[in-house]
């Protein structure tokens, strides 16, 4: 009994290995899916590469402060609105006002110093003269009215670093934009140079512009002037147009690959859609030839290591293997200039013989 169920199970694997490998194969002939007619049309060819939206040099600033203290202010918060000139932060100037007042009364007791001097020289040149006093005595009344100028430059001086101080203890926005980034918050001391590098960052979302990275095998393709289009995964059904606005000179390497950036302007319009560090899928249009003769890439297949067609002719009749002459290669189309003309139908879809074939459930 055991050796007729072995029997049987061996029959059954032997008749699904046969269904496989005959049953499971498509018949001698070629069976076509859908076909396309021969036009003339335009073909494009493009160089696919990935990009990132960038702020351009001077949009985005990241104000710090030269002052220290305890920062008494901060009106804005990120999101605000800003234009130039608008107050973002204060430090408290309590301490830097008193030390302006106490410079401020040098500076007047030099002057009235100075005035007296003044006044003193001339009536101590007239007693030198009439022999009543002696040279020494113009000679020194001279250097004390040189000093009290000095002085009073110093003290002028001083008291015009210590306004330049106190006109840091204000920061004011010097650019149009959007709050991007606040670091520090009321109450907290600022050390100048120290504690803080930025308090604030002002962004101007309208000055885009983008980086592409294009590989040092495509770079000779690549051109200033050539139209660009891409688009990105926040509003994947917008496609962004630009053109190539400078090849840098200099390359980058990433991963033992030489990449060369490419810098594509943004407009103002299009900027409203895009933020900064967004990826872009960008697509080059390297050459672009209209009225020509092409034939869709789907209709091109290996057959053998070669590129062919396969013209229908009648729906009954096996379709003819053709062997293309092709010009500009698309993503799409390309062109044709030898082997087919414009009517002639080719499969786009077709199964070969000895392809497998699905079975339905």
């Amino acid at each position: 009994m055991k050796k007729l169920i072995f029997i049987l199970i061996a029959v059954l694997i032997t008749g699904g290995g046969i269904w496989y490998f005959t049953g499971g194969q498509s018949s001698g002939k070629i069976k076509v899916i859908k076909t396309v007619t021969i036009e003339r049309g335009t073909v494009t060819k493009v160089l696919e590469a990935t990009g990132i939206v960038k702020a351009q040099v001077g949009a985005q600033v990241k104000i710090g402060t030269r002052a220290t203290g305890e920062l008494k202010s901060v009106p804005v918060k990120v999101g605000d609105q800003v234009k130039t000139g608008d107050l973002v932060a204060e430090i408290d100037s309590r301490e830097l006002r008193s030390r302006i007042a106490e410079a401020s009364a040098n500076l007047h007791l030099d002057q009235a110093k100075l005035v007296y001097l003044q006044k003193t020289l001339p009536r101590t040149r007239s007693l030198v003269q009439q022999k009543l006093e002696a040279q020494d005595a113009l000679d020194s009344a001279y250097q004390d009215a040189e000093m009290a100028r000095h002085g009073v430059a110093s003290s002028r001086a001083k008291l015009e670093t210590l306004n330049i101080q106190l006109s840091y203890t204000k920061i004011y926005s010097p650019i149009n934009g959007v709050v991007s980034h606040v670091a520090a918050q009321e109450g907290e001391t600022i050390v100048s140079g120290l504690s803080v590098s930025n308090l604030i960052t002002i962004l101007d979302p309208l000055r885009l512009e983008m980086w592409i990275y294009i590989d040092e095998t495509d770079v000779g393709r690549v051109s200033i002037g050539l139209p660009v289009e891409y688009t990105v995964d926040a509003f994947r059904d917008k496609v962004f147009k630009g053109v190539v606005d400078r090849i840098y000179p200099e390359p980058e390497i990433r991963d033992n690959i030489v990449y060369y950036r490419t810098l594509i302007k943004v407009t103002k319009e299009e900027a409203q859609w895009l933020r900064p560090e967004m990826t872009t899928q960008c697509k080059i249009i390297v050459k672009t030839k209209h009225d020509v003769l092409v034939v869709p890439n789907t209709a091109l297949k290996w057959v053998s290591n070669r590129q062919v067609c396969f013209v229908v002719t009648d729906p009954k009749i096996e379709p003819r293997e053709v062997l293309p002459v092709l010009g500009l290669v698309g993503l799409e189309m390309s062109e044709v200039l030898e082997g087919l003309s414009k009517g002639d139908v080719v499969a786009t879809q077709l199964v070969l013989p000895g392809s497998k074939v699905k079975k339905k459930d």
